[in-house]
C-alpha cells in the first residue's frame, strides 16, 4: 500500500550538496570581488495589493506579510500550510486532512462545523471558498496576508483578516517551467508551465501540477483502508487581453481535484480520562500520541476520504479614462465533493445502545457512525468599482458595489440545503492632509439573506413567525498614516469586523436555538515601518486590540427524549484580544540575509457560560447546569484561551546565495518555526503543546537550471496539529469525553529539481 521512496538516493543527493557548499566556499572568495561590482545592497520590498491597489509593502499601513515565488521556492514552500508556519499572526493547521481549514489570524479562530470561517481565502482579489490546501504553490506568483478586519474592503468573510493568492502573469516572450520532487514516504510532485505573449493584444498563460504522498502512518485496523494518503492535481489557465493602452481584461481558470485516503488520528478515549474523576472525567494535559491508529473497517475501504472537485473562473475587466479607473471582477466557484468517515475516530463497529435503558443490549451497530457524504457547492460573485483623484492627486476615492451568491446541496439524507445572498455597496476616500500626513476612510453597507430549511422550520414555530433571515451591517475602516521621513512611517488604524449570521440545521434542537446572530470585531492598531542603515534594516512592529461579541461557538442540547447530545453553534462568547507583532530582514552583506519574526496574543474569553464546563467541574446534569446560579458559579470560563490560539510565535529564516562558479550559484536556506501550545477547547484542559519545526533546503542554480535536497521537520518534533473534544461512542450513554487527535508529519527528506526557459 505504501511505496516507500528509495532513502539512499535522497541521502547521496543531501551529501553531494552538502560537500558541494563546502568546496565551493574557497570559489565563492574567487569571485567575491568581481561579482560585488554588480550586486545591489539593500532591501528590495515587494508590491502588495492588498488594498485593491499596488503599494510598496513597507509604505502600506497595513499589517501584510508577504512570500514572493522566489522565497517560497527557496523555502520549499508548497502549500497553503508551509506559509502560516512561517508567518507570524497567522496560524494553519490541517483538520480532517485537507479540508475544514481554521486560518487563525490574531487568535480569532473557531470549532470547525459550527461558527462561520474568520478568515478567508482570495484568488487574484476574488473570494475562494473552502480548502485551498491542496492547491500548489507554484502556481502562484505572490501570496499576502492581510492581518486585522477586512470587512470593508473584502466583505464577508474576512472578520480576522484575508489570505490573497496572486497568480503569475504572462511573461512578453515564450517561457516556461518544468519541476519534479522526489521524497521519503511516495512525495512526488510534477509542476509544468508555460507563458508568452502572442501578439500586442493577446497573451496566454497556463500550468498543470501533479502530487502525490502516501502517508506515513500504518491503519492498526486489519484490513482497514489506508490513512493520511494525498493526491491532487491542478491546472490553471491564464487568457489576457491589451486592446488598448487603457484597457486589460484578465480571464483566470484553476481546476483542483483531490483523490484522498481517511484523514489520521490517534483516538485518545475515555479510559485515558486523568482530570475532574470525581464529577465529569475528562482530560488535562498534553494529548497522548502513543495510541494506535485504527480507522474503518464498516463501509467499503474505497469509500473511506475524500474525493472532491473545486473549479474556479475570474473575470476582471480594467479600464482607465482620463477622469478615472473603472474595474469590473466577477468570480464563478463550483465544488463537489463525496467523503466516507469513521465517525467513530477507533473504528468502532458497534456503539453504546440507548435502548439498553429499556431492557436491550448494550452496544448496537456503528453503522450510522460510518457516513458517506456527498455535497455540490456553487457560487458566483460580481463586483464593479470606479476609482478617481482630486487636487493633484492629494485626494483619491473610489466607490463601488458587489453581489455574491451561493447554493449548497449536502445530498444527503437530514441535510439542509441552503441559499445565500449578500449584497453591498462600498465607498473610500484618501487625503493628503499635508505632503507628510494621510487619513482614508472606508465603509460598507451589507446585506445578507439566508433561505435554508432550518429557516423556514423556525417561522413556522409559534412565536416566531417573524423572524428575519436578513442581517444587515455597516462596517468601517479609519487609518491615519505619517512619515516621518523617507524611510520611517507610522500608523492608526481602527477597523470594524462582521462575520455573517446563520441557521442551526438540526430540528431535534428548540426553535430559541435556531437562530445564529452575527458576530462584531473592533480592532485599534498602532504600527511602525522603517527602512535603516542604508537600507540593510527593515523593521515592522504593531500592537494592537481587538474586542469581539456575540462569538459564535458550539455547545450541546440533550433533547427531552433522550438519545445523542445535539451540537449547535450559539452567540454564547465575548473574548478580548491584545497583542504585539515585530518583523525584521536584515542583510549582513551580499550573501547572507535573515527574516525574524516575533508574535505574542494575549486572547482570552471576557464572557462566556458553558454547561458543557459546568457539568465537569460540579458533576450536575445538563437539566441543573442549565439553571443560571449552577451556570454562573460552575459554568464560567472568563480568562480562558480560545481553543486553537499559539500565544507566543517565532519565526527565523537564514538566507544564503553566492557564485559557486562561473555557470552556477549556491543557495540555501534555514528555518525555524515556534508555536506555543494550543488548547482543544474552551476548557483549557487538553493540549497539543508546543512545536519548534525545523526546515533546511541547500542547493546550486543558474537562470536555466536548479537542483536543491531539503529536508522538513528536522528535529521530527511530533506535536499534533489538531486535537478536539470529542464522545467516546462505547462509553455508557455517550457520557465519556474522548479526543482525536492529528498527528503532524514526521521527519521528510527529499530533492527537488527545476528547469526553466
Amino acid at each position: 500500500m505504501k511505496n516507500q521512496f528509495v532513502p539512499k538516493l535522497i541521502s547521496y543527493a543531501v551529501k553531494t550538496a552538502l560537500i558541494t557548499s563546502i568546496v565551493s566556499t574557497t570559489q565563492v572568495l574567487a569571485f567575491e570581488e568581481e561579482q560585488a561590482k554588480d550586486k545591489v545592497s539593500g532591501i528590495e520590498h515587494i508590491e502588495v495589493t492588498s488594498r485593491h491597489r499596488g503599494e510598496s509593502l513597507n509604505k502600506i499601513p497595513l499589517s501584510v506579510i508577504s512570500f514572493g515565488m522566489e522565497e517560497m521556492e527557496k523555502a520549499g514552500m508548497t502549500n497553503v500550510n508551509d506559509i502560516a508556519s512561517a508567518s507570524i499572526g497567522f496560524s494553519m493547521e490541517k483538520t480532517f486532512g485537507r479540508q475544514a481549514d481554521i486560518p487563525v489570524i490574531r487568535g480569532v479562530s473557531w470549532i470547525p462545523g459550527f461558527g462561520s470561517q474568520k478568515a478567508s481565502y482570495f484568488i487574484d482579489g476574488v473570494y475562494f471558498a473552502g480548502s485551498i490546501q491542496s492547491l500548489p504553490l507554484d502556481l502562484i506568483e505572490r501570496v499576502e496576508i492581510v492581518k486585522g478586519p477586512q470587512s470593508a474592503l473584502y466583505g464577508r468573510r474576512t472578520f480576522s483578516g484575508a489570505i490573497n493568492l496572486v497568480t503569475r502573469k504572462p511573461t512578453d516572450d515564450l517561457s516556461g517551467y518544468v519541476t519534479g520532487t522526489l521524497g521519503q514516504n511516495g512525495n512526488q510532485k510534477i509542476g509544468a508551465g508555460v507563458s508568452t505573449k502572442l501578439n500586442d493584444v493577446f497573451a496566454v498563460r497556463a500550468s498543470l501540477s501533479n502530487d502525490s504522498y502516501d502517508g506515513e502512518w500504518e491503519n492498526g485496523l486489519a484490513n482497514g483502508p489506508g490513512v493520511g494518503g494525498e493526491k491532487s492535481n491542478s491546472q490553471m489557465l491564464g487568457l489576457y487581453f491589451t486592446p488598448s493602452n487603457n484597457t486589460s481584461i484578465d480571464l483566470n481558470f484553476v481546476r483542483n481535484e483531490t483523490n484522498d485516503e481517511h484523514s489520521v488520528f490517534h483516538f485518545q478515549g475515555a479510559d485515558e480520562n486523568n482530570c475532574y474523576l470525581d464529577t465529569r472525567a475528562y482530560y488535562c494535559g498534553e494529548a497522548n500520541l502513543d495510541n494506535p491508529i485504527s480507522i474503518g473497517g464498516v463501509l467499503d475501504n474505497d469509500d473511506y476520504g475524500l474525493r472532491s472537485t473545486r473549479q474556479h473562473l475570474s473575470l476582471k475587466i480594467n479600464h482607465i479614462f482620463d477622469f478615472g479607473e473603472f474595474t469590473w471582477i466577477s468570480g464563478r466557484n463550483t465544488y463537489e465533493s463525496e467523503g466516507g468517515v469513521d465517525q467513530t475516530y477507533a473504528g468502532f463497529d458497534q456503539v453504546f445502545s440507548f435502548g439498553y435503558f429499556g431492557g436491550g443490549p448494550y452496544f448496537e451497530s456503528a453503522e450510522g457512525w460510518h457516513t458517506l457524504d456527498k455535497e455540490e457547492k456553487d457560487e458566483y460573485s460580481h463586483e464593479v468599482r470606479f476609482a478617481s483623484s482630486a487636487f493633484d492627486d492629494h485626494l483619491l476615492w473610489s466607490v463601488g458595489a458587489y453581489i455574491w451568491h451561493s447554493e449548497d446541496d449536502p445530498l444527503v439524507a437530514e441535510a439542509f440545503s441552503s441559499e445565500e445572498d449578500n449584497k453591498a455597496l462600498m465607498a473610500m476616500i484618501s487625503y493628503d492632509v499635508t505632503d507628510d500626513f494621510n487619513v482614508s476612510l472606508e465603509l460598507r453597507k451589507s446585506t445578507d439573506e439566508i433561505n435554508s430549511q432550518a429557516y423556514d422550520n423556525l417561522i413556522n414555530t409559534a412565536g416566531f413567525e417573524n423572524a428575519s433571515n436578513e442581517f444587515d451591517s455597516t462596517t468601517t475602516r479609519f487609518i491615519a498614516e505619517y512619515s516621518i521621513n523617507e524611510d520611517i512611517m507610522v500608523y492608526f488604524t481602527r477597523a470594524e469586523g462582521n462575520s455573517p449570521g446563520d441557521f442551526n440545521t438540526n430540528s431535534q434542537i428548540p426553535s430559541d436555538l435556531i437562530n445564529i446572530q452575527e458576530e462584531e470585531v473592533l480592532m485599534y492598531e498602532a504600527g511602525v515601518k522603517a527602512t535603516l542603515l542604508d537600507g540593510d534594516l527593515y523593521l515592522s512592529a504593531a500592537v494592537y486590540n481587538m474586542d469581539w461579541d456575540k462569538q459564535q461557538l458550539t455547545d450541546s442540547f440533550l433533547p427531552e427524549a433522550g438519545g445523542i447530545p445535539v451540537s449547535y453553534t450559539s452567540n454564547a462568547g465575548k473574548t478580548d484580544i491584545s497583542g504585539i507583532e515585530v518583523q525584521t530582514t536584515y542583510v549582513f552583506n551580499d550573501y547572507f540575509d535573515m527574516n525574524l519574526g516575533v508574535s505574542r496574543t494575549d486572547a482570552e474569553f471576557v464572557e462566556l457560560f458553558d454547561g458543557n464546563h459546568c457539568r465537569i467541574i460540579s458533576g450536575l446534569s445538563s437539566s441543573e447546569c442549565n439553571q443560571p446560579d449552577n451556570l454562573k458559579k460552575f459554568g464560567d470560563l472568563s480568562g480562558n484561551t480560545p481553543p486553537q490560539v499559539p500565544k507566543n510565535e517565532v519565526t527565523l529564516a537564514v538566507n544564503y546565495s553566492a557564485p559557486l562558479n562561473e555557470r552556477f550559484d549556491l543557495f540555501g536556506r534555514l528555518d525555524v518555526n515556534y508555536d506555543s501550545t494550543r488548547y482543544a477547547h474552551v476548557h483549557n484542559l487538553i493540549e497539543t503543546g508546543s512545536r519548534t519545526m525545523v526546515n533546511f533546503n541547500i542547493g546550486i542554480e543558474n537562470d536555466t537550471w536548479k537542483l536543491s535536497a531539503w529536508v522538513k521537520n528536522l528535529t521530527d518534533d511530533d506535536t499534533p496539529t489538531y486535537v478536539f473534544r470529542y464522545i467516546d461512542a462505547q462509553s455508557f450513554a455517550l457520557a465519556g469525553r474522548a479526543f482525536p487527535i492529528a498527528p503532524s508529519r514526521g521527519r521528510e527528506v527529499g530533492i527537488t529539481a527545476s528547469y526553466r526557459f
